[in-house]
């Protein structure tokens, strides 16, 4: 059954095409065709932002999600889905040649729509929207809003914490080893682990030790437990010894 927009929609459809002629006339003038373009991106973007839920599959431009990769089209469609649908007041738009900048930028047949809305707890937010159409078909391109970049600004600086933890982490493995090795030079035949191998009780050889106390002729005995290279990784405040391919 084709979708069909509620009396409030239909009033918000009427007001968007009271808007794209007001844009025609400031503009000087639309042909029949750029109106009709403008016309087909807002209700094509009406819809997919009206039906936005967590219960239907996220349909997006597959070329957007490559130039702009930040957000995936659920977090669109999810982020999108905690707008009140009968909020949303067009505030601006417009067809465009190109969209996104630098190596971003794809030139096509785009429309860009920025909305007023409200959230679902009533708090007021933009929301702005580019369609891209191909081979006479709209899809969506790009989408943001307050609520997303928040989204997006909070992964952003855990991911930044989690570089800055686990660059620490290697530069305390890297002094404990330095440390070790220029006592003991044999044990330069072992490398500190990469970034991907932990210690469990999977990976690790013997008990963890300090480094202080290292005994190389302990070490090489575990090393010959290990069918892969062994490597030194930090358990704490001390050294382990760990097999990758245990």
């Amino acid at each position: 059954m084709a979708w069909r927009p509620p009396s409030s929609l239909s009033a918000s459809n009427t007001l968007a095409r009271r808007l794209i002629l007001a844009v025609c006339l400031l503009a000087g003038g639309c042909g029949d065709k750029q109106q009709q373009t403008l016309a087909d991106g807002e209700r094509f973007v009406s819809t997919w932002l009206n039906n936005s839920n967590d219960k239907q599959s996220a349909n997006c431009h597959a070329y957007g999600l490559l130039m702009f990769p930040a957000a995936s089209c659920e977090d669109m469609q999810l982020h999108a889905a905690k707008v009140a649908p009968q909020s949303r007041k067009i505030e601006r738009i417009q067809a465009l040649e190109c969209f996104g900048d630098g190596a971003q930028r794809v030139c096509g047949e785009f429309v860009e729509i920025w909305y007023q809305s409200q959230d679902r707890l009533g708090r007021t937010i933009k929301e702005g929207a580019v369609v891209k159409r191909d081979d006479g078909t709209f899809r969506l391109y790009w989408y943001r809003s307050d609520l997303l970049f928040t989204t997006l600004a909070t992964r952003t600086e855990a991911a930044e914490q989690a570089t800055d933890e686990a660059d620490r982490e290697h530069d305390r493995l890297t002094a404990v080893y330095n440390e070790m090795v220029n006592k003991h030079s044999e044990l330069y035949a072992y490398p500190p682990c990469l970034a991907d191998v932990r210690a469990s009780s999977t990976t690790m050889i013997g008990s963890a030790f300090n480094h202080t106390t290292a005994d190389p002729g302990e070490i090489n005995r575990r090393a010959n437990n290990c069918a892969a290279q062994m490597c030194f990784g930090l358990m704490g405040q001390k050294i382990a010894t760990l097999c990758p391919q245990r």
